[in-house]
């Protein structure tokens, strides 16, 4: 039987399965809602090894050499900034692929909100690749339907987390002329589990438990500087709730390190250089590096791993405002870009009461007063840290 990656360790990238020639591993979900390889049929197996190979916890993928280039840097066109994340460099970069004829591979919600790699063919389809999805995706067979988009010549982009862009690139096995990827920086893969409950936590506080019409966690009518962006949720009878990041509790549960997925403990795609073309993200801390770059409507960090990014990022220089900025200075206030997030000891106990008893029940339990006893242990543990 082949020797999958152990469950710490599976980022759920998916390689493995879409290698597989003979389809007998299957990508099933755990209790959590997060994706694993299983050899659903050991008899079919033919004990190649081939998931072995590709698999990019268990072999070196490669990063590229040097150090790359780092720039803050936001589009100049307002509506598709504003619709984004942070600057609208993404959606730059992606039009400029679709306008050579090319497709564009990235995450997206279906009608239930659940998330899912697809492609994009067209300028219009590129919406519903915007903006940021906190929770896992499922990205069944996209890396094989990748392969063949690149084999019949076209130019394709990829975007996803570090580990699905090593995933990728371990997959395919060889470098394509004709591939442009994208990763971003990552804090970690929520629980698509924990995702679904909130929204059905929010569907049932907000609009007698029917589901939203539409959902924006980087909603900048509030801001987006200092971290002033929004949660909002939009429903079928017109009313619209809007928190503020800090004040949201899945994104206080996902940022404090409550519901990840075990292999963001220990991140082994993390640093400056990436097996990744292009690595963008939220320049935090833009304010006080570059506070001519922050005009609170979302500024992108980018870096430029590869002379494919870097050709790319010469296409759209004509696209985007932008400054160069040394490494230490992009990763300053966004630790997330090399540091891995160490998860909350009561992750598993949090988990599974969201599993079991909700969203809301969970709430209660993070929010109880913590006994003298753990206080006592916490101080005790920083002082022997010094």
């Amino acid at each position: 039987m082949p020797y999958l990656a152990k469950k710490e360790l599976c980022t759920g990238c998916t390689a493995c399965a879409n290698a597989c020639p003979v389809n007998c591993i299957e990508m099933k979900r755990d209790e959590y809602g997060f994706a694993y390889p299983a050899v659903a049929d050991p008899a079919a197996c033919t004990d190649c090894r081939a998931c072995e190979a590709v698999c990019p916890v268990q072999t070196d993928v490669g990063k590229n050499s040097g150090e790359p280039m780092a720039f803050a840097a936001y589009s100049k066109n307002h509506d598709l900034r504003m619709a984004s994340s942070s600057g609208g460099v993404f959606s730059e970069i992606a039009e400029t692929v679709i306008q050579k004829g090319g497709i564009v591979f990235g995450a997206a919600y279906d009608d239930c909100f659940n998330v899912y790699h697809t492609g994009a063919c067209k300028p219009e389809e590129l919406a519903a690749l915007r903006g940021a999805k906190y929770a896992e995706s499922w990205l069944g067979t996209v890396f094989g339907d990748i392969r063949k988009e690149l084999d019949s010549g076209r130019l394709v982009l990829f975007s996803g987390t570090p580990c699905q862009a090593a995933g990728l690139k371990a997959f395919l096995e060889k470098d394509y002329d004709n591939l442009l990827v994208i990763d971003f920086v990552c804090h970690g893969i929520p629980s698509p589990m924990a995702w679904k409950k909130y929204v059905d936590y929010r569907a049932k506080l907000d609009n007698k438990g029917r589901l939203p019409t539409d959902i924006n966690l980087r909603d900048k009518s509030t801001g987006w500087s200092r971290y002033r962006y929004s949660n909002r949720f939009e429903y079928d009878n017109g009313t619209e709730h809007k928190d503020l990041s800090s004040q949201s509790d899945f994104m206080r549960l996902f940022t404090q390190d409550y519901i990840l997925r075990a292999s963001c403990g220990n991140c082994r795609f993390k640093g400056y250089s990436r097996a990744s073309d292009i690595t963008l993200g939220d320049f935090w801390g833009v304010w006080d590096i570059a506070p001519e770059m922050d005009d609170d409507r979302g500024t992108s960090v980018i870096l430029i791993q590869s002379e494919k990014g870097r050709a790319c990022w010469e296409r759209i220089a004509h696209r985007v405002r932008a400054a160069a900025v040394e490494l230490e200075q992009a990763s300053r206030q966004n630790p997330s870009m090399i540091s891995s997030s160490k998860a909350k000891e009561e992750r598993a106990a949090v988990l599974e009461k969201i599993r079991t008893e909700g969203f809301g029940a969970a709430l209660l339990f993070v929010n109880k007063p913590v006994p003298l006893w753990k206080k006592a242990r916490h101080k005790l543990k920083s002082f022997l840290r010094r």
